[in-house]
């Protein structure tokens, strides 16, 4: 059986490997965006690097993979599709063995750019791919299948990472990406050759290109180490920022009156396409800054392990595995804007839950908040990433799902940089209120005193306690208020669900 149907789509099993190499090599790109985090110390340790030197490791992949995303749209133009992902899966194949055999500090980072350079390809054209092998009225399921590997990656990376780390070592989280590249890279290789992609050799837009790089580059490192050298406080972050601005004005001006662009900037004429990507950019947003504070502070505040922490993140990956291909299937019959609306509502709802956490949540409760986001997620996403995805031209949606990608991660580390840095500054400021109230003079003080005491009986250790206590209470309440400004985004998204069109095949003109 050749698993090809009378309209030229495969079907069978044919069909079910196809999908699963596809998926797989988005979910490893994935999955390496944050598997690495909880290995830091232990690389840095390794390779004679400082705590400071080792978020390199992350750093150098996110800036790489940033620049490629709004440009796999013009790679895949000239070099075809299928050919594309296929070197892309071979290329982060190759790298993900590099970075496990790297001997030094200065290699692993090398060979992580090169790594992102590569993921930054495999996240678009995954999505592309699975919209060019199946048909149009299943383009929602095959979003909802792709769907799964963004809300699972990223929960099991921190699980995975501690675990590896700490029962294999540090060079087989990058070595668990060889079977599955190889096996990807044959089996796409195989069977989706034949669905290669016209190639158009037109002339480079070399200008575009040095424009949009400098700009993506010095954004993404403002994004990465302003936290850490206090934003504007810095010559250096200063400097990038304007650099990142005046690019960014410049490389859309340059691109208006380009022939040949590197990106279809074309796309955002697409009501659809635009409010959709907007919308859940702003949704992907409150995810990652939720993914990544929650079990920081578990880790700092609460005592908790790596591996324990990414356990009582993992209930969120349960629900998305079985509602989104579900969902994504039936989707296109339905008006996405009260879909969207509902799933907001749910979304905000399980931000509450998380707002709710003290110092006194047992691992249960946190384990059912996270669930609870897995349940809400595919209600308010996959409405958002049809909408924005599906009904436009074939040969826009290579370029389309770069740029959407880019959005979204654009706009999840603006908003994970910025959520920490008010994270800080809101421990801060209850810090400072709880001090107040616990005054030597007043009662509180005498009783959290009087109650230390009596199991540390040296005045100095009952103190330091106090001190710590207080330290983790403000921690916390900043954690809550961070999960409240992400449940007022989540109601202007909420709200906006409205600006999208009554049907998935309306289209209009961006105003």
């Amino acid at each position: 059986m050749s698993g090809t149907g009378t309209n030229g789509h495969l079907e069978g099993l044919p069909l079910l490997l196809a999908t699963l190499a596809v998926a797989l090599a988005s979910f490893m790109n994935v999955l390496d965006t944050t598997i690495a985090i909880v290995s830091l110390p232990t690389i840095a340790g390794n390779l004679g690097a400082t705590p400071s030197q080792g978020s390199w490791v992350i750093t150098s992949y996110s800036v790489c993979l940033a620049v490629v995303l709004p440009l796999s749209g013009w790679i895949t133009r000239r070099f075809g599709e299928v050919h594309t992902f296929c070197m892309a899966v071979l290329l982060f194949t190759t790298t993900s063995w590099l970075c496990a055999m790297a001997t030094s500090f200065n290699q692993l980072l090398l060979f992580r750019a090169l790594q992102g350079f590569s993921g930054g390809l495999l996240l678009p054209l995954s999505q592309s791919l699975l919209l060019r092998i199946y048909p149009v009225e299943k383009h929602g399921l095959a979003l909802g299948i792709w769907g799964v590997t963004s809300a699972v990656a990223p929960v099991l990376g921190p699980l995975l990472g501690g675990f590896i780390t700490d029962r294999l070592g540090w060079p087989w989280i990058f070595l668990i990406n060889i079977p599955v590249g190889l096996f990807s890279v044959y089996a796409s290789w195989t069977l989706l050759r034949r669905f290669e992609s016209e190639r158009l050799r037109e002339p480079v837009d070399f200008i575009g290109l040095a424009l949009l790089m400098v700009g993506v580059i010095c954004f993404q490192l403002v994004l990465d180490r302003g936290h850490e050298l206090d934003w504007l406080a810095s010559n250096g972050i200063r400097i990038m920022l304007v650099i990142s601005v005046l690019f960014f004005f410049l490389f859309l001006a340059w691109e208006r009156g380009e022939a040949h662009p590197v990106v279809d900037l074309s796309l955002f004429a697409h009501r659809n396409f635009l409010v959709g990507t907007l919308l859940l950019s702003a949704l992907y947003t409150t995810l990652v800054l939720a993914t990544v504070i929650y079990p920081v502070w578990m880790q700092t505040s609460m005592g908790y392990s790596a591996t324990w922490s990414g356990l009582v993140m993992s209930p969120m990956g349960i629900a998305p595995i079985i509602l989104m291909p579900l969902l994504g299937q039936r989707l296109r019959a339905w008006d996405p804007r009260p879909l969207v609306m509902l799933g907001s509502i749910f979304w905000g709802v399980a931000l509450y839950l998380q707002a709710q956490t003290s110092t006194e949540s047992t691992d249960t409760y946190m384990a059912a908040t996270r669930f609870a986001m897995g349940i809400a997620m595919p209600f308010a996403w996959m409405p958002l990433m049809v909408v924005s995805l599906v009904g436009l031209p074939p040969e826009m949606n290579a370029s389309a799902t770069g740029i959407f990608n880019f959005m979204r991660m654009l706009a999840s580390s603006l908003g994970t940089a910025l959520g920490v840095t008010l994270w800080d500054q809101r421990a801060i400021y209850h810090r400072s209120r709880l001090a107040e109230t616990l005054s030597p003079e007043s009662p509180q003080y005498q009783e959290a005193m009087d109650l230390l005491s009596q199991r540390l009986p040296e005045p100095a250790a009952a103190l330091a306690a106090l001190d710590r206590a207080v330290t983790v209470q403000a921690r916390t309440l900043a954690l809550d208020d961070i999960f409240y400004v992400c449940l007022a985004l989540t109601a202007l998204v909420a709200l906006a669900a409205w600006l999208l069109p009554a049907k998935h095949g309306e289209e209009g003109t961006a105003r």
